[in-house]
């Protein structure tokens, strides 16, 4: 067993396979009293084999992130498919179905903007509230790319990003944002979970201003969509 420091929260993740602890290497604290402990069965690691000839240690990873994020809702935290930058300090959410181009679209940020931005996660963060403000968290699951690190910053917006001939930006209202959120979302199992959830998603679209962002993989891309959430043009 050992622990990582998630979101603000201690986590003892009690593992099998060796894989898992290196796996979340840059996120290990000293072992202490844990706010949660996480570990996972054989059952729940053969149910996310795939047929790519990954370890088990893979495995067993995938399914410790998953209850990880079921067992955040308790945290009011849940996961979120999205790639998020930090800029100046203040977090921005970008989602879109796989294959789009999130993950060239944040690199367009860094090519923008240098210094002034940071990866937050590269694809699976965790948006949690605390002291009713809501904040984007890495998580040692960032992508393949492997883009992120163990900090959090204030989530100021959430964009979902479709691929374009002209780059442009718009805001979305809650009823048109709703569909494409939840398509991002890790959506609660027991029914117990339901309603506390969909309070916690309700609050965050409340409080976070939503996006549109249709663009080409440009640099372009990056200053309009900048111009659009960060000097507040839309």
């Amino acid at each position: 067993m050992f622990c990582i420091k998630i979101s603000d929260l201690v986590v003892a993740i009690d593992h099998r396979y060796p894989y898992v602890e290196r796996f979340c290497r840059e996120y290990t604290v000293p072992d202490g009293p844990a706010d949660l402990t996480i570990s996972v069965t054989p059952e729940e690691i053969e149910r996310e084999r795939g047929d790519q000839g990954f370890s088990d240690g893979y495995y067993e990873s995938l399914a410790i992130y998953r209850k990880l994020c079921r067992a955040m809702l308790a945290y009011d935290g849940i996961l979120m498919h999205a790639a998020v930058i930090a800029i100046d300090g203040k977090a921005y959410a970008f989602a879109a179905r796989s294959g789009t181009g999130k993950t060239t679209h944040i690199r367009q940020w860094l090519t923008v903007f240098g210094d002034r931005v940071t990866v937050v996660n590269g694809d699976k963060p965790i948006i949690r509230r605390i002291d009713g403000a809501f904040y984007a968290c890495g998580t040692p699951w960032r992508g393949k790319e492997g883009m992120g690190g163990a900090g959090m910053s204030p989530l100021q917006a959430i964009c979902f990003v479709e691929r374009g001939e002209k780059n442009s930006i718009r805001r979305l209202s809650t009823g048109e944002a709703i569909p494409r959120l939840f398509q991002q979302l890790l959506l609660p199992k027991e029914e117990a979970e339901v309603t506390p959830y969909m309070a916690l998603v309700d609050q965050l679209m409340k409080t976070t201003k939503l996006y549109l962002l249709t663009c080409r993989p440009d640099p372009e891309a990056a200053q309009v969509a900048y111009e659009g959430m960060v000097e507040g043009t839309c």
